[in-house]
């Protein structure tokens, strides 16, 4: 368990930095396409770690597709977790915008600055516009190839995230602290995990803690999948207007 716990603690964000700050020295500008590699290693990473997992999981010889979908918790929405599911999604994004000056405030401390290149909307230290002209230093004029390839592997590198910390992690946590075991876990997981964004120390908060919330309640992964899925769509959105947007105005013009 020890060598699962470096492997999902370190994974992500270390590695998010690692070629950011490689970029920076080797005077190559972040773009969307160290994004999609963050991402794919990422995914790449949770999928040798669950395959080792998976692996240790059945020694029993019980490889059953319900014996899966037990050990990690993938059951079934029910119609009441979507009534927790809708309020979660709620709760996170007010929680960010009403703690969204705070990330401002901070990463104006050196000690937890963003890096200067770090591009909007992850620098809150750069003004964002609506509709977006460009996405990590990539025109999103007309540029539809570029959401068809972000959003799949966003959405595999989201359900990874989710099968390390709440279909694995989670039920072993609350082997060992009950209840408050989604406290603990959601506390990892933004601390550790995320702790390249320092100067969000405080505002993702709410939002690490209300996934596993929802997965403890209801037992689901899938609905903790479901929260962190919905919470980062808007970011898909924000992306589909940009294109649009820049697309109908080079049309106009």
């Amino acid at each position: 368990m020890g060598t699962d716990f470096v492997i999902c603690y370190t994974r992500h964000y270390d590695i998010l930095w690692c070629i950011l700050w490689y970029s920076k020295t080797s005077q190559v500008r972040c773009s969307f396409n160290l994004f999609l590699l963050v991402l794919v290693v990422d995914s790449s990473f949770a999928v040798i770690t669950f395959i080792h997992r998976f692996v240790h999981s059945f020694e029993d010889g019980t490889l059953t597709i319900e014996a899966i979908n037990q050990r990690f918790r993938l059951n079934p929405i029910s119609r009441d977790d979507w009534l927790w599911i809708v309020l979660a999604v709620i709760l996170t994004i007010v929680f960010d915008q009403i703690l969204e000056p705070i990330g401002k405030v901070l990463a104006k401390y050196k000690l937890l600055a963003p890096p200067s290149y770090l591009p909007e909307p992850f620098n809150p230290l750069k003004k964002f516009n609506i509709p977006p002209k460009e996405f990590f230093g990539v025109s999103l004029k007309g540029n539809w190839k570029l959401l068809m390839i972000f959003m799949p592997i966003h959405i595999i590198a989201m359900f990874s995230e989710e099968m390390m910390w709440r279909g694995y992690l989670l039920p072993i946590q609350e082997t060992m602290f009950g209840d408050m075991a989604w406290i603990l876990n959601g506390l990892l997981w933004a601390w550790v995990l995320h702790i390249a964004l320092k100067w969000h120390v405080i505002g993702m908060i709410p939002s690490m803690l209300i996934a596993p919330l929802i997965a403890q309640y209801t037992q689901s992964t899938w609905a903790s999948f479901a929260v962190h899925a919905i919470g980062n769509a808007p970011l898909w959105i924000i992306l589909l207007i940009g294109i649009i947007n820049t697309t109908e105005t080079s049309n106009q013009k």
